[in-house]
């Protein structure tokens, strides 16, 4: 299904944080920085997005840096070895659970899904997260266990990127967001 034809969210908190995340950008450059926790084994990773209104959109995580140009064309580049290929190859990070649209179209993904599957309405909160202005939606599911706990979506108002999220699998939370992008993370070359 392409975003047009999908139903709408009934949830009102939920369609809020999906909305501030499928807004289109505003061309402002910025650099958000994560610490990930896949909860499953308790690895840590270090992450990061760049949006650059110049040059695209550079998403790293640990030593994978996956690039979107602004013609749409997307390199999968390695940190430690300084070389970049055509495509996107999510197996660079699948071992711990992520991909390289977890900050922002993996999480809408996972809203729509929680909006079908919430034992209840979910409800949104403004926060301050790394000094930004915030809007979280705290999503009530139930757990494999069979009982009630609350997922937490945070999203930066004005930026379209995550802000924090704790689920059942992931609990990422961001360490800084700076005005600024280095145009050295769209390079492909060595």
């Amino acid at each position: 299904m392409t975003d047009e034809t999908l139903p709408p969210v009934d949830d009102s908190a939920i369609s809020t944080v999906i909305d501030i995340l499928t807004a289109p950008p505003d061309g402002t450059a910025f650099t958000v920085e994560y610490r990930i926790t896949t909860k499953f084994g308790g690895q840590t990773t270090e992450g990061s997005v760049v949006v650059d209104p110049l040059n695209g959109t550079s998403v790293q995580i640990a030593d994978t840096r996956y690039i979107t140009r602004l013609d749409g064309s997307t390199l999968t580049c390695s940190t430690v070895t300084n070389s970049c290929v055509p495509g996107v190859d999510e197996t660079k990070v699948a071992d711990r659970m992520l991909n390289s649209r977890i900050f922002r179209d993996a999480m809408v993904d996972r809203l729509r899904q929680d909006a079908n599957v919430a034992v209840g309405d979910s409800t949104l909160e403004r926060r301050s997260i790394a000094d930004r202005p915030s809007s979280c939606a705290r999503v009530p599911v139930v757990d494999g266990s069979g009982f009630t706990q609350q997922k937490s979506y945070c999203v930066f108002d004005g930026l379209g990127v995550l802000a924090s999220f704790d689920g059942a699998d992931l609990f990422i939370d961001t360490e800084q967001v700076l005005p600024t992008a280095d145009p050295a993370v769209f390079s492909s070359a060595p």
